[in-house]
Order: structure tokens, then sequence, then C-alpha cells
């Protein structure tokens, strides 16, 4: 393996483990504190008053002891809230919400906030005395009570990352975010619909590279290294899973095309990783797939909450509009010279139209705000849109105006049904017309 694809490896797997940790942050706080409550007692006696303030010793140590014995208790009172909070939000909207909560960098640096004054506290208990002028401790107590204070910001930051787990409207911002810069990557060119469909000359197949790690989901591939690789070996390498596939050990993971690779296949190997869930990082499809299960929840009958699902829908067509502007379906990438070099598959425009809107129509229709936003939706997509991704928008609102009727036989109940709202309901609506295809 190159140095290339060793530092490409080595960045995502670290940033990973750096986004899933519960450690590193936290702790980073608690040596800070360790440090502080050595260092900061050492300095009492050099003359320097902080805000004309002094304490005596015994009252420099009952106030040391009062924020280290509150804080840790504090701070496991906030943990468990922090848990209930998590746990409610992943089974009101999505178990997925868990692995949100656990990469947001707010939460873990109010943890350690948390928790510093107390270990600094714990620390400076020790040293206190230490310096020429025992009987009198100032700039201890004055650390201690402004890493309290900040302590008590940092609560009011994390109860507004919590409410934040708790507002559909976030939730699906960030979403939405994470999918932008996804779809930056997968699908980095424009789509022309006008240019003619180029026929791809292939290859035939000579080797197939294998998984043979443990059972995972294809989480990203080092493109650049994986050019690099199949240019030097003067072939073509042919992606037969997609990013965020679930892949057993021993299954096919790759097609090496033209002449033999002379054993550089567990080169080609290791230009993929494997996690044991999907990220958005390479996997726009699955931002898409999180916002509809969430929607999807809203749906149901235990919950009953349509305006979450058209909330959604808001998202998933601002998802849509910026996926119809590009060239989706079959990847091809060159190497300097314009050769193939690899060929990667991802959801084609159909594809993602049937991950976005099937299942919200199937659980939505009988509500009307949601059959509104659905039509709106398709109308706006269709009149932003290239003709030649009509065909699939045209079959999506058969299925629509067909899922209506079943669900509405009363014509009243239909007719309000059908129109197109981007409000769902109470906003300005059209007459529901189908467009000139």
């Amino acid at each position: 393996m190159t140095l290339a694809a060793r530092t490409w490896q080595l960045r995502f797997r670290l940033r990973e483990r750096l986004e899933r940790s519960w450690i590193v942050i936290p702790g980073l706080y608690v040596v800070a504190a360790l440090v502080l409550g050595r260092v900061v007692p050492s300095l009492e006696g050099n003359g320097v008053v902080p805000f004309g303030v002094t304490y005596s010793q015994d009252s420099a140590l009952d106030i040391l002891q009062t924020v280290a014995g509150g804080m840790i208790t504090f701070t496991g009172l906030v943990v468990s809230v922090a848990v209930l909070v998590v746990q409610f939000g992943a089974a009101q909207y999505t178990p997925r919400l868990v692995l949100r909560f656990r990469r947001d960098p707010a939460v873990k640096h109010s943890l350690g906030f948390f928790i510093a004054p107390a270990i600094f506290a714990l620390v400076s208990l020790g040293h206190v005395g230490d310096s020429a002028d025992a009987s009198r401790v100032t700039l201890t107590v004055i650390v201690a009570i402004s890493l309290l204070v900040v302590a008590v910001f940092a609560f009011f930051l994390l109860i507004g990352s919590l409410l934040d787990l708790l507002r559909p409207r976030r939730l699906y911002d960030r979403l939405r975010q994470g999918c932008e810069r996804a779809i930056d990557q997968v699908y980095p060119d424009p789509y022309d619909g006008d240019a003619p469909s180029s026929v791809v000359d292939v290859p035939p197949v000579t080797e197939r590279v294998t998984h043979h790690g443990e059972n995972g989901v294809l989480s990203a591939v080092d493109f650049a290294t994986l050019v690099a690789h199949a240019t030097r070996a003067g072939v073509c390498v042919e992606l037969v899973v997609r990013v965020g596939e679930y892949v057993r050990h021993g299954a096919p993971i790759m097609h090496v095309r033209g002449a033999r690779t002379g054993g550089a296949t567990h080169d080609l190997a290791r230009s993929v990783i494997f996690a044991e869930e999907r990220t958005l990082t390479q996997d726009p499809s699955y931002a898409i797939r999180t916002v509809v299960d969430i929607a999807v929840k809203a749906l149901s009958p235990a919950v009953n909450d349509p305006t979450t699902a058209v909330q959604g829908l808001d998202t998933l067509e601002a998802i849509l509009h910026q996926l119809a502007g590009r060239d989706l379906g079959t990847g091809h990438l060159r190497d300097a010279d314009g050769t193939l070099r690899v060929i990667y598959p991802a959801a084609d425009w159909p594809e993602l139209l049937q991950l976005t809107l099937t299942e919200v129509r199937h659980f939505g229709v009988g509500s009307h705000q949601v059959a509104r936003r659905l039509r709106a939706l398709l109308l706006s997509l269709a009149e932003a849109t290239a003709p030649g991704r009509q065909p699939a928008l045209r079959r999506e609102l058969d299925l629509l105006e067909a899922a209506v009727i079943s669900a509405y036989p009363e014509p009243g109940e239909r007719e309000i049904a059908a129109l197109a709202d981007h409000t769902g309901l109470g906003g300005r609506t059209n007459s529901g017309d189908r467009p000139a295809w």
C-alpha cells in the first residue's frame, strides 16, 4: 500500500474514532484540570490578588470541597437526563439519532466542562497551603469559581443541544447538510440532459477481489488511491458493491477488467474501508433513508404526527433539487491520460425518487397534508428538472394520484387531498392540474 493510501485510511479512521469517542475530548479537559490543580496553588502568595478578594485557608478548603462534591453529583445527574432524552428521541424518531448524539461535539465539550471543576478542586485540595503565605488563598478559589461559572454556561448549551434532538426541523437540517456534502463527493459532475449517452467499452473480467475482513458495511472508498493502483497495474477496476451496502466475509467487492494485476489485488482491497454501520461521508442515500425513517415513524398510528412528516418532505425536496442537477448512476473515473480506470455504482434518479417517496406515500397518503405536500414536491421538481428526468417524475405522480383515489373514495375529500400545497394544509394551493410533460 502506498503512503498516500495509508495516510488517507489513517485520517478517515482517526476522524471516525474521534467523532464517535466520548473519551478524547472529555479526557483533554481532565488532563487540563489535573495540570491546573497542581500549578495554580503554587502561584499563591505572589502578590497578585484577583478582583481584590482573598479567602482564608479554611474557607478555601470548604469552597473547593463543595465544588468537587457538587460537580461530581451534578455531572452524574446531567448524564442520566441526557441518556433519557436520547432514549426518548430514538423511540420517537429513529434509533439512528443515537449516533448523531454520540458524534455531537457540544455534548462532549459539555461533559468536559462539567468534570473539570471537580478534578481541579480535588487536586487543589492537596496543595492549598503550600505557598509562602498559607493563611491566605485567592487564585485557586477564583479559578475554581471561574470553572464553575463556565460549567453553568456549558450546561445551558447542552440543554439546547438536547432540545435539538427533539426538534424535527433541526434534525432534518443537520441531515440535509451532511447529505449535501456527500452528494458533492459521490455526484460531482453536473447533469447534461442534452448530451448523448456514451457507451463505455470495458475489458472482460480477469480477476475478482473479495472481502477478507469482518462482516460490515462498505463505509468509504479511497477513489484517488484506487485510480492510482489501477493505473499502475494497467487495469480497470469495477466496484460491485455500493457505499452503504452490507458485505459478508468472502463476498466479491471488485472486478478487475483487463490484464491481470500480478498479485496487486490486496492493494486494491485496502482502498476500501468497512465499518459496523453506515455513515454520511460518501453515502447520500443514508441521509435520505434517515429522513424517511423519521417521517414514516411520525406517520405511524402510535405517533400520528403528519406535520413532522411534512417537515421531512421539505428537507427531501431540497435534497432532490440538488440531486436533479447532478449526473447520477454509474460513475466513471479516469487517469491523467483519459483512460477509464474505476467504475463505481451509485443510485440513479428513479432509485432516489423511490427511496424518497415510496414509503412516505404508502404510510402518509391517508393524511391530507402529506398527500398535498407530496404533490407540491413533485410539481416543483417537474418545473426544475431536465426533460430526461421527467418520466420518473411522471410515474411518481401517477402513483400518488392512484393512492389518493384509493384513500379518498368520497369526491369532496379527494378534491382536498389532490391539491398541491407546500405547507400541507392552510397554505397557498393550486388547482392540482398535471404539468405539461
